[in-house]
């Protein structure tokens, strides 16, 4: 009897979305979000690469000309 006195009717409303869903839809957006600023630094710092190797060639062939 007792426990049938402390039983509450909470109203909840159905919808067509799943909280499930939108999680794994948000965690995506920030990791297709994280991956592009990698890929970003990525070819920035493949661009720096690339202009000190060819700066430090262009150097070298000079200084061998020299000699």
């Amino acid at each position: 009897m007792a426990d049938s006195a402390n039983k509450r009717n909470i109203p909840i409303k159905l919808g067509d979305f799943s909280v499930i869903d939108t999680e794994f839809s948000s965690i995506r957006e920030r990791f297709d979000s994280e991956m592009r600023k990698m890929e970003d630094e990525m070819a920035k710092f493949r661009s720096e690469l690339m202009n000190r190797e060819s700066n430090f060639f262009e150097t070298t062939s000079r200084y061998v000309g020299l000699i």
